[in-house]
């Protein structure tokens, strides 16, 4: 029976180096190419807004918690999954969060399952988006990610940054909804009257030490 529990960032770079056959430093890339795309700057362009910066290092920044869950057959970890929750849009304005996942590594696609499973139940009704990345050379492809329900929103070509452990290719940018969360999202109004009220607030804390 696979019993799925946290685990520490030591825990995931020992089952990628055994797994995977790498030396310390191969596995330390494995791991380390995503952050780095987390951390890059993208432009995407859409009707009447376009938005460009390195719009998901929120996930990895101070405001973001992350998580590792680790999948177990017994006493052997058969399977890793990587994610972080930050607020959406980048303030903390309000309790509506964002979540982005990855890092999916498993000895079979049904522990893989297992791993997301548990993954969706800890987050569900927590979050308005989950992001996450489809990369070429993916243990779990696009096709695999489109039947947990995430959809393709973007692409671009890719090719790793730094140490070329993988092929370039189509990096698929995908994401899905929560019901929950969409219900409770705001709209662009509801967000500017709450930021102008935190302006407010500033302003009004300002004036006190005058």
């Amino acid at each position: 029976m696979i019993e799925i529990k946290k685990i520490q960032d030591i825990d995931a770079f020992n089952y990628i180096k055994t797994v995977k056959g790498f030396t310390e430093t191969q596995a330390n890339d494995e791991l380390l190419f995503f952050k780095v795309e987390l951390e890059t700057t993208v432009f995407l362009k859409g009707k009447g807004v376009s938005i460009k910066g390195p719009i998901f290092s929120k996930f990895l920044s101070g405001s973001g918690i992350t998580k590792w869950l680790g999948a177990f057959d017994g006493e052997k970890l058969v399977g890793i999954h990587w994610h972080s929750i930050a607020y959406t849009g980048n303030e903390n304005l309000s309790d509506l969060k964002d979540v982005f996942d990855g890092q999916l590594y498993a000895d079979n696609e049904d522990i893989a399952r297992e791993l997301h499973k548990e993954f969706n139940r800890q987050v569900k009704g927590k979050f308005v988006v989950n992001y996450s990345f489809s990369f070429p050379g993916d243990d779990f492809d696009l096709n695999f990610m489109k039947s947990l329900g995430y959809t393709v929103w973007a692409t671009i070509d890719w090719k790793a940054k730094g140490k070329k452990l993988r092929t370039p290719g189509t990096l698929h940018f995908l994401k899905r909804i929560d019901e929950q969360g969409e219900k409770n999202k705001m709209s662009a109004e509801e967000l500017k009257q709450l930021k102008i009220a935190d302006l407010k607030r500033q302003l009004e804390e300002l004036n006190a030490w005058t």
